[in-house]
């Protein structure tokens, strides 16, 4: 099979249909809605790439709302922490009776740091292209 095409995959189809997904491979690149082999100067096959298909991409796809993205991160983390961000500490230090809040709050705390690390941990590899992509590693943290 042709490597560009489609990548061996555990959950996922395997099909490279997305720009982010064909420029992750080494020697891919994506134009026209096609993911073909090429390097950094364009396509292999130039029919596989015609004129008005929307340019030759490798490496890197472009991202429009890129600028809106950081934005609306900014903005949801501001608001997040002047807000419900000190809820977790807050509510944990109430409901522990006195003579065992230091030990829960301490349990809670450890658990969700290690709840971080993990998801720091296998991000990188589950949102490879042959595992989930990114679009899967959400979809398994979120459900």
């Amino acid at each position: 099979f042709d490597q560009c095409q489609s990548q061996p995959a555990m959950v996922w189809n395997g099909l490279t249909e997305y720009c982010y997904d064909c420029t992750q491979i080494e020697g891919c690149g994506f134009c026209g809605g096609h993911c073909t082999a090429g390097n950094a100067d364009g396509p292999l096959d130039l029919n596989m790439c015609p004129p008005s298909g929307g340019g030759w991409v490798y490496k890197t796809c472009a991202n429009p709302a890129g600028d809106l993205s950081v934005f609306f991160m900014v903005a949801y983390l501001f608001a997040f922490g002047i807000g419900m961000g000190g809820m977790p500490w807050t509510i944990t230090s109430e409901i522990y009776p006195l003579q065992y809040r230091s030990l829960a709050v301490s349990c809670t705390t450890a658990t969700n740091w290690l709840g971080n690390l993990v998801v720091a941990a296998t991000f990188l590899s589950i949102s490879s292209p042959s595992v989930l992509t990114a679009y899967g590693a959400f979809w398994l943290y979120a459900g």
